[in-house]
């Protein structure tokens, strides 16, 4: 069987604290990991809708702007949903007993 690690965090007045396992440090460090995955798409999009080159080419730009649509929606819809799992996971970290 796998052991859980248990990390157990005093307060400056050695107060009772949250039980907090080392899987649940985990789960929130994949989670924040899968929000800094987006970190380069995000600066491409900035950087598209930042630049104004001169002079327009419109078929371009609209090629590059339906692209840019797309992976935004995927980008909302991802942040959406890891937004409201980190929600969650917070929410179960507060919930726990004091030891």
């Amino acid at each position: 069987m796998n052991k859980i690690k248990s990390l157990t965090i005093a307060t400056k007045n050695n107060h009772a604290s949250k039980n907090i396992t080392q899987q649940d440090i985990q789960s929130l460090g994949t989670t924040l990991e899968q929000l800094d995955s987006w970190n380069l798409v995000l600066n491409l999009l900035h950087q598209f809708f930042n630049d104004n080159p001169q002079p327009l080419d419109k078929e371009k730009v609209m090629s590059e702007y339906y692209v840019c649509s797309k992976l935004f929606t995927n980008f909302h819809k991802d942040f959406y949903q890891l937004s409201k799992k980190i929600n969650r996971q917070m929410k179960e970290l507060q919930q726990r007993d004091k030891v």
